[in-house]
């Protein structure tokens, strides 16, 4: 097997929408003195009434993923983001507004998804710390967050429950590990000294996640919330040794790096409180099955790998099975795979596979669900006719 590494996609930020500055939403902080709501959604039966499982008569008939007593082929869409970094909270200084400021394109975003046969989108949060909805103490850990972050989580998910479909929500992405600077005017925080210091840690459960986790279960449409993708793709922010026989991680320049043991504590903190506090599954974005078993440790609900032709050519899922890989012991989703399909490899007679044929492999091979990339990313173009073929062909079964 070729070990080859390339460098991961780079998440470049859009320019300036206006040139005026804007004034932001909601002065008061919601966060620092505990949660903002309680209850949980929902895996299984309501524990209020007890009531347990009817029969699933669309129960994919091989793996899949399990939510609201529905077990389910996970097949939709990454969206990831009509803004980078400013969907929810916005940016105000650039004139970006996040979801609930301005509903409309989202609305349209969504319902687009559904009619390629979407059930689930994939839609990233804070990829860069960048809006100023969290607020920020000296010691720079977050303080707490402001109603219109709040408002904004809200909105998305009664958008979901408009456009009937589920979303899953990454709060970050290695792309936070780029170093503490000012990009257009606006202070971008490295996560990194939140992740290896446990105070600023503490401050950031307790004063980040922990609010986003209650603005999701005092929403009404919380159930539309069916996972949290705690980071995309980690392992772009590591060095050293995998403490879990995996590879070494690739040591990425220019961003500031933590190891195996400072990523899976806190990704496993975070994995913890965001189940308790808002009751939706958890995962982690993987860059790929060349790291099978990163995540393996932190109790996650499901594995989630990314795929494109890189590792097509040197991890063939004909030929690293999850088997092989060692992660039989829980469901996989591809969390992310070009929608426009894979190219061909033909020094190793990979033949090339429509977003629709290679969904279908995964499920031949064990896989639970598949997410194209990306509903707007110029660079994978968006191609609904080779996405709807597998949602029509499984029906029911790819629709929770």
């Amino acid at each position: 097997m070729i070990d080859r590494l390339l460098s991961p996609r780079l998440h470049v930020l859009p320019a300036l929408c206006l040139a005026a500055l804007v004034a932001c939403q909601g002065a008061d902080t919601i966060g620092a003195a505990g949660p903002i709501g309680g209850g949980a959604g929902g895996g299984g039966p309501d524990p209020g009434t007890g009531d347990a499982c009817a029969t699933d008569a669309c129960a994919t008939g091989g793996a899949g993923v399990t939510w609201n007593c529905e077990k389910r082929f996970m097949y939709g869409a990454n969206w990831a983001w009509r803004s980078f970094a400013a969907d929810f909270g916005g940016v105000s200084s650039w004139g970006l507004a996040g979801v609930d400021a301005n509903p409309a394109p989202f609305a349209d975003g969504l319902a687009q998804m559904k009619a390629a046969g979407a059930s689930v989108i994939r839609w990233w949060m804070f990829p860069r710390l960048l809006t100023d909805t969290i607020q920020w103490d000296a010691d720079g850990a977050p303080a707490g967050i402001t109603p219109s972050l709040a408002a904004d989580i809200q909105r998305a998910l009664a958008l979901a429950e408009a456009a009937d479909v589920y979303i899953m929500l990454t709060p970050f992405s290695f792309d936070n590990f780029r170093p503490t600077t000012f990009e257009n005017g606006v202070l971008s925080r490295s996560l990194a000294p939140m992740v290896t210091d446990p105070a600023l840690r503490q401050k950031l459960m307790d004063n980040l996640l922990g609010p986003i986790a209650d603005a999701v279960a005092r929403s009404p449409y919380k159930n539309r919330l069916i996972a949290w993708d705690l980071m995309n793709e980690p392992e772009w922010a590591m060095t050293g040794p995998s403490l879990t026989g995996d590879p070494d991680f690739p040591a990425q320049p220019g961003l500031d790096l933590v190891t195996h043991a400072q990523m899976e504590t806190f990704l496993g903190e975070a994995a913890n409180l965001l189940r308790a506090r808002s009751g939706a599954l958890v995962s982690v974005g993987g860059a790929a099955i060349k790291w099978a078993k990163a995540w393996s440790r932190i109790g996650l609900d499901f594995y989630q790998f990314h795929y494109y032709d890189w590792v097509y050519e040197n991890f063939p899922y004909t030929q690293v099975t999850l088997a092989s890989a060692g992660v039989t012991d829980k469901p996989v989703v591809m969390g992310e795979f070009p929608a426009e399909g894979l190219s061909a490899v033909p020094s190793k007679g990979l033949p090339a596979r429509s977003a629709s044929e290679f969904a279908a492999d995964l499920s031949a091979n064990g896989y639970a669900g598949a997410l194209s990339w990306a509903f707007n990313d110029p660079s994978f173009p968006w191609d609904p006719g080779g996405v709807k073929p597998f949602a029509d062909q499984r029906g029911c079964e790819a629709r929770f």
